[in-house]
């Protein structure tokens, strides 16, 4: 369950292990019940029947049996609530005294006071339409039959038993496995097919590998070896026709469910089958396949052809100091030539100019054309890419310029052309490339053109001007986005239904009215010297004092550590999953046994931490290699990892201490460096450590946890995953309360990144490098007041985003609908989409949007200061991050994009989980000294935060003592034996 709230959902009888604390959360009962109760004409005999039905009702949505025994402590709280004596009575049946009819009577009463309904012919009617919708992202009848609970639970309707819901769920699942083999069996021949699952478990190239084993190999390290691979499994793909087939009748998530089923089973296992159900696996896991291949081509062409960019770029410093060597020389002429005394003063100042000539009409050392003249010598690399990129079926708008050159590219290479014709368009280049491709040498201008080509062709796959449509990212525009001929019909209801403002003038004013009071605040306070500008333009403002240190705060943290005490990681993980059930949100189901739960924490171990399912299985006695392997593929189901990473925030929000240190709308985000292989195909040279590394980017709440992960590229613009995340975790829930300001540094940021950030109803809030030369642009209609003439510049162009208004609002709505992710739509309009009207709209928009931020920054010193508290509270997070996974991914991890997710969601949950027993050690504690009479101020509370980490073990053997939580998390009422490592 994603939701904390759904913890006992579902449930037939409540653990009779339930801790205080748990029982006081959930099972008490709301006043108007207990009013209820005491109001009714039942006997009072029965008033704690009553409020027991009452209870497990409002907390499972379900009928409890008569032979229900109930936790003692939940039957002591509820005595109390009823102000009736205590009982040691704890079965329903006992409670009525056999009377059943008694029994029925009430459970019709306590139906009728929480506004129940029966699970009648409406209510399954309802019900299988609802799965039939969910089934298509489901990743197996079990989810599904969670999914049911929950469904039935949020709509007031009784749950019947397990059975029948399971019933639903597999009639539903097999609807959706039936659809996706019609679906099959209209996309692919039957010839065709039969041919497909033949190939697939015969020889590959490689002997004694399967074709189907091939396929799932990972790609290698960044190298053109590893880039031909790629492209050979795509080739192959495509020669069974994979390319063609149209699957549009299956979401994508159905696709890669059944897709996964393939990843995470042996070959042989798949091969065992019946043959309509390895049909459906085998053929969705081509497709889903062919996609993410395309995507890693793709990627890897762009990353090769950057490197050759980046040769380019480390050549003009060696241009720049060769041209420093021949000034010096140069001069030194000059020098020889005044001191020559065999020459009369006119011939040595003729000679000295003759020097100087020579030396002012060297042209600059240009990047640009340094750039250019490499990618026109680089012959064997550009064409080794250019090559590869045939396997793609690259695209392009014939009328747009990248479309146009990518059809002259291609009808050079079917025609085999070995030089550039004489008469070809150079117009279709920019104007910097044509002398390179009007040089005499018509071989040379080849070279050159194909230069040209891959750069062009990396920038337009980047802005969207270039696609390939059997990518899973990188599709053209028009087939992602909402219709256009849907937009012109319905976008003002899209528009109102998502909140958005269709009028641009009506937006621009608003805006327009926050950056005059900006402005004004601006002068306020530069006469009033809170702020300088100096002769050059630059803004200089006060900088932000540390709070002085307190020893009071010292010795209250100092205290409370020693309270908690010590403890070990495995013990902070039983205790955590007691409470939030997230090894049921992991498995899809409840553990069956003590073995089974332990290899799930085993497999989060594997992912979270830098040791492999070897050596989690070394440092777990009893737990098989081969069972944490099949762990750590069961976490990388979709979604399961962010579910029970939100249910532990939930529980962590819920303590009363969580309000001292934010009200949980604000959060930062910022990128942690995992040291990493260079096998690793995202990784790059992390430039504090030196050393190959990737990316995990993380958004944390102003109260600490960790709300959203990703693995992301280091050195790479973050201002994508910045608006993603938080856009994920607003929109994942309707009761969570909204993230409205996100605090980043200057890599999380662009000026599209804070357009798209305000129209999804949030600020982005940067922490710019170089903020005195920071400059505050504004339209040219605005007044500018005289004293800030050096500092405001009227550079921006309303005319801009008047136009490309419409089309940014059906960008926003195509987002708010789920077409695409907000990472799809700032990598689309980036700086590589220059031209494109949505482009310069958001460009344009987000300029003034930053000038309305710097205005509050120069002038707040309390908004300065909540900006670089929720950054510095993310530095303490990593700081706890680095301590539970301070390795490195080895080489043979990471290498597909689901491990790469799991790695990142379950380092993040081993995170949580630190945080939020902190948390409850720490309320508990303070609770405790508070009703032995010692006072604790909420002003040291507010700096005292739950990411320390000294008391914690995170290393050596591993015990987990499940018998102490069995009757909470195992399925089976009987406490499962204890499997203790060590």
């Amino acid at each position: 369950m994603s939701s904390y709230r759904y913890r006992f959902v579902g449930y037939e009888k409540l653990p009779l292990g339930l801790n205080a604390d748990d029982i006081q959360l959930h099972c008490r009962l709301q006043p108007r019940l207990i009013s209820a109760i005491q109001s009714s004409n039942f006997a009072r005999r029965y008033y704690l029947g009553l409020a027991v039905q009452l209870s497990f009702v409002a907390l499972t949505g379900r009928n409890p049996d008569g032979k229900l025994r109930m936790p003692p402590e939940m039957l002591r709280m509820l005595c109390e609530q009823l102000n009736i004596s205590t009982t040691a009575i704890a079965s329903l049946k006992a409670l009525y005294q056999n009377a059943d009819r008694t029994l029925v009577n009430h459970r019709s009463w306590v139906q009728e006071t929480l506004e129940l309904s029966d699970f009648d012919t409406s209510a399954q009617a309802r019900l299988q339409a609802a799965l039939s919708q969910q089934a298509l992202e489901a990743a197996s009848a079990d989810e599904l039959s969670f999914s049911a609970e929950e469904w039935l639970f949020d709509n007031k309707i009784v749950l019947p038993s397990k059975r029948v819901i399971q019933d639903f769920a597999r009639s539903a699942f097999k609807a959706i496995e039936e659809l996706a083999l019609a679906t099959i069996r209209a996309a692919v021949t039957p010839v065709r097919l039969r041919a497909v699952l033949k190939v697939m478990h015969e020889e590959s190239l490689t002997p004694g590998v399967s074709v189907l084993e091939w396929l799932k190999q990972s790609a290698g390290k960044h190298s053109l070896k590893a880039l031909k691979e790629v492209n050979s499994r795509i080739d192959a793909l495509k020669a069974l026709g994979v390319h063609l087939w149209d699957l549009q009748g299956l979401s994508i998530g159905r696709i890669h469910a059944f897709a996964q089923a393939v990843v995470n089973r042996p070959p042989s296992e798949t091969a065992r089958r019946v043959e309509d159900t390895r049909a459906v696996e085998i053929v969705c896991f081509l497709k889903h396949l062919l996609g993410e291949l395309s995507d890693e081509a793709i990627f890897r062409n762009n990353r090769h052809t950057s490197d050759i960019i980046g040769s380019g770029t480390r050549r003009v410093q060696a241009k720049q100091a060769q041209r420093a060597s021949h000034y010096r020389n140069s001069i030194e002429s000059m020098r020889a030539l005044a001191q020559n005394t065999d020459m009369d003063a006119q011939e040595r100042l003729e000679a000295i100019l003759v020097v100087a000539e020579d030396v002012l009409s060297l042209p600059p050392v240009s990047r640009a054309e340094v750039v250019r003249e490499t990618l026109a010598e680089q012959t064997t690399r550009v064409r080794t890419i250019l090559h590869g990129m045939n396997s793609l079926d690259l695209r392009g708008d014939p009328a747009h310029e990248d479309g146009k050159l990518l059809n002259a590219l291609q009808a050079l290479q079917t025609a085999g052309a070995k030089e550039l014709p004489a008469d070809f368009d150079t117009s279709l280049v920019e104007p910097k490339w044509r002398p390179l491709l009007e040089v005499p040498d018509r071989v040379a201008a080849l070279r050159a053109f194909e230069g040209c080509a891959l750069w062009r062709i990396r920038k337009g796959l980047i802005g969207g001007s270039l696609y390939v449509n059997h990518s899973a990212t990188y599709k053209s525009k028009e087939s992602l986005l909402i219709p256009q001929e849907e937009w012109e019909r319905h976008k003002h209801a899209l528009c109102e239904a998502y909140g958005l403002e269709l009028d641009p003038r009506r937006a621009l004013d608003l805006q327009y009215e926050l950056l005059r009071a900006g402005l004004a605040e601006l002068e306020i306070g530069l006469e009033k010297g809170l702020l300088e500008i100096d002769e050059g333009g630059s803004v200089r403002i006060p900088a932000i004092r540390a709070l002085e240190e307190e020893p009071e705060l010292q010795r209250t943290n100092r205290f409370l550590s020693e309270t908690i005490g010590t403890t070990q990681l495995p013990d902070i993980i039983l205790e955590i999953d007691s409470r939030t059930q997230i090894s049921t949100s992991l498995l899809g189901r409840q553990p069956e046994t003590s073995e089974e739960l332990i290899a799930l924490y085993a497999g989060l171990l594997a992912h979270g931490t830098e040791i492999d399912a070897k050596a989690a299985a070394s440092m777990i006695p009893g737990v098989p290699v081969s069972h944490v392997s099949a762990a750590m593929r069961t976490l990388e189901a979709p979604g399961r990892l962010r579910s029970a990473n939100d249910s532990v925030v939930e529980f962590q929000q819920r303590f009363p201490i969580v309000k001292l240190w934010s009200d949980g709308t604000k959060a930062s985000s910022d990128m942690m460096a995992l040291e990493a292989t260079r096998h690793l195909s995202i990784a790059r040279t992390d430039p504090r450590r030196k050393t190959a590394a990737a990316g995990i980017y993380t958004h944390i709440l102003g109260s600490y946890p960790v709300i959203f992960d990703q693995p992301i590229v280091l050195l790479t613009r973050q201002d994508a995953p910045a608006v993603h995340g938080i856009n994920a975790y607003n929109s994942t829930s309707e009761d969570r309360i909204k993230v409205d300001l996100l605090a980043v540094d200057t890599h999380g940021y662009t000026y599209s990144g804070m357009s798209v950030a305000k129209l999804l109803k949030f600020d982005l809030c940067p922490q710019l490098a170089g903020l005195p030369d920071c400059k505050i642009w504004v339209p040219r209609t605005i007044k500018i007041p005289e004293a800030l003439e050096k500092v405001v510049v009227p550079a921006i162009t309303e005319k801009a985003i008047r136009e490309g208004w419409d089309q940014t609002m059906r960008l926003i709505a195509s987002i708010k609908s789920g077409r695409v992710s907000v990472a799809w739509a700032l990598a689309r309009h980036g700086s590589a989409a220059a031209g494109d009207d949505v482009r310069r709209c958001l460009d344009q928009y987000g300029r003034l949007l930053r000038s309305v931020f710097l205005c509050d920054y120069f002038t707040n010193d309390a908004f300065r200061r909540e900006i670089h508290t929720l950054l510095n509270r993310g530095e303490s997070v990593h700081q706890l991050q680095r301590a539970i996974y301070y390795g490195r991914v080895t080489a043979e991890r990471g290498r597909r994009r689901d491990e790469l997710k799991s790695i990142s969601g379950a380092h993040a949950l081993l995170t949580n989980m630190v945080i939020a027993w902190n948390t409850m050690k720490l309320q508990e504690t303070v609770e405790r000294l508070k009703s032995g009479g010692q006072r604790v101020e909420d002003n040291l509370l507010r700096r005292i935060g739950p990411v320390h980490f000294g008391h914690i073990n995170f290393r050596g053997v591993m015990r987990f003592s499940v018998d102490r939580y069995a009757g909470v998390l195992l399925r089976s009422d009987s406490p499962k034996k204890g499997v203790r490592a060590g």
